[in-house]
């Protein structure tokens, strides 16, 4: 083969890889700036009950480079159950994408889920537009981003990147809104790393407990994040009731909504019950301040995961004693008269009902 054969073909592979490459980078070029940071405020509220509202509070941030080739989204926070339920489920995730493969980070069980997916993007699957219609700009941290609309969902994008979600569902509302922007920073690649948790393949994990994990209900945030992903069906969502406010459909969005909250009361009411019994047969046997705060340790770490703060005992006497054995007197025969009405309860509604 001559020399000028040779660099011909040599020149010929290097221009179809080049080919390649760009036609690869502008398959997964998603925003139209080539990297930032996007901080967001978490916020919501509404009445889940009659006799319970709900409230969401916290922070996430969004990191992305190569035009979004490589993004990371975080979000910390917590939803809480106030009035007759008192419930508090904080929440931390991280998702890492990288062109067609997804991490997702679960901090409670120190695991990073790995899946390869066809459908690409599935981290910036809020951002996504289908079946939402145009309706307008708005200004958010200094930018003016288009509005898309459908049925209970808002989003607002600036150059295909994220500044708001919004859903308002039968007086649920739910807002994920940009507080602070920028675009064209240097990423570095530690700035887009998970948790250094053992990883775990998609395949893998559907395969261990799959029973029991498919009967555990979502938490609220995560049907949130359904809701914007337009997963409505996941969501119990009739898309067909959602503008005419009807009452059936507002009972049943609301109570799969507060599916994961009845579950969680339904087991640790009784546990709560227990737990002052036992600590008031405790409190009832001991002579010092010491004793007296050990006898309420498991009680006070019950009523932290159900959102109600007890606090410590300052005082020891048999003054204090007397008070205190009232008042768990009075809390126990209040839980007991309600306990057979607790069980029979099917959904958030009607355990909402007991507790008035």
């Amino acid at each position: 083969m001559s020399l000028l054969n040779l660099f011909k073909i040599i020149c010929f592979t290097f221009l179809t890889l080049t080919v390649v490459a760009l036609s690869a980078n502008k398959d997964f070029k998603i925003y139209e700036m080539e990297s930032g940071q996007v901080l967001y405020e978490l916020s919501g509220d509404g009445q889940l009950t009659q006799e319970t509202n709900l409230t969401v509070s916290g922070k996430a941030r969004l990191r992305f480079k190569e035009w979004g080739a490589v993004a990371l989204v975080e979000e910390r926070g917590a939803v809480s159950a106030v009035g007759a339920i008192r419930e508090k489920q904080t929440f931390r995730s991280l998702v890492k994408q990288e062109k067609d493969t997804t991490l997702h980070a679960y901090y409670k069980t120190e695991k990073v889920l790995e899946r390869k997916s066809s459908s690409k993007y599935s981290v910036h699957g809020e951002a996504q537009t289908r079946n939402l219609k145009k309706t307008g700009t708005m200004d958010i941290a200094g930018l003016q981003c288009d509005v898309w609309e459908g049925p209970g969902v808002k989003k607002c994008l600036y150059e295909g990147v994220p500044l708001l979600f919004e859903i308002r569902l039968h007086g649920i509302v739910y807002t994920k809104k940009a507080s602070d922007v920028n675009f064209d920073i240097n990423i570095s690649d530690d700035k887009c790393m998970v948790p250094d948790f053992s990883i775990e393949e998609f395949g893998l994990i559907r395969g261990i407990g799959m029973t029991k994990n498919k009967r555990k209900p979502k938490e609220v945030i995560e049907i949130f994040k359904d809701i914007l992903k337009g997963n409505f069906v996941a969501s119990g969502i009739d898309v067909n009731d959602t503008n005419q406010s009807s009452d059936k459909a507002k009972i049943e969005f609301l109570n799969r909504l507060g599916q994961s909250i009845h579950e969680n009361q339904k087991e640790r009411l009784p546990q709560l019950l227990l737990s002052l019994e036992k600590s008031r047969e405790c409190i009832q046997r001991v002579d010092s301040l010491r004793e007296a705060n050990e006898c309420i340790r498991e009680l006070r770490a019950i009523k932290k995961e159900m959102g109600e703060k007890m606090p410590f005992i300052y005082f020891w006497n048999d003054k204090e004693e007397n008070v205190h054995l009232e008042k768990m007197d009075e809390e126990i025969s209040n839980l007991k008269s309600r306990m057979s009405c607790i069980s029979r309860a099917q959904n958030i509604t009607e355990l909402s009902a007991c507790m008035k």
